[in-house]
C-alpha cells in the first residue's frame, strides 16, 4: 500500500465522486468551510492511500491543534460523519492498515464519528480506541416515489404537512447573502429561544463562507428558506453529495412554529430529493434530544447507531498525566509567598 501524505483536491474530487458511501463531509468542500471559517484553528491533515489491487483511498482528517509533530485529529470537522472513502473495494486487513496510519506517534488525540452509510470500523483498531459515545442517525431511505413515502408518515405529520401547505406556507431556495442574512437571524432567536448565550451555536462567519462556497456548489449546498406572511421565517441548511441529503442545521422564528412550518419545509425537501434520484435522506444525530428523536421518526426515519469513538497516544497520555500530577505535587509543596507589609 502506497500511502499519500498530501492528496491533491483532483485526487480527492475522484475518489468522493465515485465511492458509493461518500457523504458531503468527505469532500473538500466540508475541509474549506472549516479552513475558511477558522483559518487560525484548523489545518487540513487528509492523507490517501493506493492499494495493491490500484483503488485508492482518501481519509478526511483536520487537527484542531498541533505542537510540534503532535496533532489532535477530527474525522470530519463539526463532529460529523469520518472515516475514509474508497473508490474500489477494501479489505478488513487494508481498512486496518489505513487506520494505523492515523494512530501512528504523531497522533495525540484522534476523534471520529461513524458514517451511517459507511463500512464500519475494522474490530482490530476499535481494540485500540475508547468509546466516547452511543448515537443514532435517523434516515429515511427513498427507494419509492414521494407518494410511497409520504404514506410511511405519521398521520399527524401529513395533517401536520397539509394544514401548513393550505396556509400557505412555502419554501424556496436562498439566493444571496441577504437571504442567508435573514436566516441566521432566525437562527439566533431560536438560541435564544433555548435558553443559551450569544456565544453559543455558529456564528454569523461560518454561514457567510457557507453562503460563498454554495455560489461555487451549488447543487451541494442549499439552504432551503421558509416563507410565510410573505416574509423569511426560518431555513433548513442541506448537503448534497452522490446518494446522500444530509441536513446540517435548520429552525423557523418562534412566532411561526405553531404553523408547522418546519414539517412542511422538511417534507417538501424529502420531495425534492426524490424528483432527483437521491437514495438517502439523512436528519443526522440527535444527541439523544427525545423531542428531536420524535420529530424525525414521525416521518419514518429509521435509526442507524453509529459511534464517536477516540484515540490516544498510549506513551504520550500517561506522561501528559504523570506530569499534571507531578506539577501539582510541586506546586501543593511550595511556600506561600510572603505578604507585604
Amino acid at each position: 500500500m502506497q500511502f499519500i501524505n498530501k492528496v491533491t483536491d483532483d485526487f480527492w474530487w475522484e475518489v468522493a465522486s465515485k465511492c458509493s458511501y461518500a457523504t458531503f463531509y468527505h469532500t473538500p468542500i466540508w475541509k474549506e468551510i472549516a479552513e475558511r471559517s477558522f483559518p487560525s484553528q484548523y489545518r487540513n491533515e487528509t492523507f490517501g492511500a493506493i492499494l495493491p489491487s490500484g483503488a485508492r483511498v482518501v481519509f478526511p482528517l483536520m487537527s484542531s491543534r498541533r505542537i510540534g509533530p503532535l496533532r489532535w485529529l477530527e474525522s470530519t470537522f463539526a463532529g460529523c460523519y469520518g472515516g475514509f472513502i474508497a473508490d474500489g473495494p477494501i479489505s478488513s486487513a487494508e481498512a486496518d492498515q489505513i487506520y494505523k496510519q492515523v494512530c501512528s506517534y504523531s497522533t495525540y488525540s484522534f476523534l471520529v464519528l461513524e458514517n451511517p452509510i459507511g463500512p464500519p470500523l475494522p474490530d482490530a483498531i476499535k481494540a485500540q480506541l475508547s468509546l466516547v459515545v452511543n448515537e443514532e442517525s435517523y434516515t429515511i431511505p427513498l427507494d419509492g416515489d414521494f407518494d410511497s413515502i409520504l404514506a410511511r408518515f405519521s398521520r399527524s405529520r401529513r395533517t401536520s404537512y397539509r394544514s401548513s401547505f393550505r396556509k400557505g406556507v412555502r419554501i424556496r431556495l436562498a439566493t444571496s447573502i441577504d437571504d442567508y442574512r435573514a436566516y441566521y437571524d432566525t437562527y439566533r432567536d431560536a438560541v435564544d429561544r433555548w435558553g443559551k448565550d450569544e456565544s453559543y451555536g455558529y456564528q454569523w462567519g461560518v454561514f457567510e463562507q457557507i453562503y460563498q462556497l454554495s455560489q461555487l456548489f451549488p447543487e451541494q449546498i442549499k439552504l432551503w428558506l421558509i416563507i410565510a406572511d410573505e416574509r423569511i421565517v426560518g431555513g433548513r441548511l442541506f448537503f448534497y453529495w452522490n446518494q446522500h441529503v444530509a441536513f446540517w442545521t435548520g429552525t423557523a422564528h418562534r412566532d411561526y412554529l405553531y404553523q408547522n412550518v418546519l414539517p412542511l419545509a422538511d417534507t417538501e425537501i424529502i420531495r425534492d430529493a426524490v424528483a432527483h434520484g437521491f437514495r438517502y435522506f439523512d436528519f443526522n444525530t440527535s444527541s439523544h434530544d427525545d423531542g428531536l428523536i420524535t420529530y424525525k421518526k414521525r416521518f419514518g426515519a429509521k435509526a442507524i447507531p453509529i459511534n464517536v469513538w477516540r484515540f490516544e497516544n498510549p506513551i504520550l497520555k500517561p506522561a501528559q498525566m504523570l506530569y499534571w500530577r507531578l506539577t501539582a505535587r510541586s506546586s501543593r509543596a511550595a511556600p506561600a509567598p510572603v505578604a507585604s507589609e
